[in-house]
């Protein structure tokens, strides 16, 4: 990963941050932001019609596994490095 399209050092570094950005946010996120707490719930619950994403999202989060959302987060860092 740290090695994305002929990356000098400099680019490197970036990449070995952004990594660990995502790893300690996805722990806090464990940790302090539970996809199954009130506020997903709450979200879940706003009007359709005027938040059709939000909601659509909500639901389907109540379903996210821990690992699943690591590793879907964890699988677009190097499509973003490439770019």
């Amino acid at each position: 990963m740290l090695a994305v399209r002929r990356a000098g050092g400099r680019e490197r570094i970036v990449a070995l941050r952004a990594l660990l950005a995502y790893v300690i946010g996805a722990i806090q996120q464990e940790h302090l932001g539970a996809l199954s707490g009130a506020g997903t719930t709450a979200i879940a619950g706003l009007p359709a019609d005027e938040y059709p994403y939000l909601t659509e999202a909500a639901r389907g989060a109540r379903s996210l596994t821990l690992d699943r959302e690591f590793q879907g987060g964890l699988a677009l860092l190097p499509a973003g490095l490439a770019r």
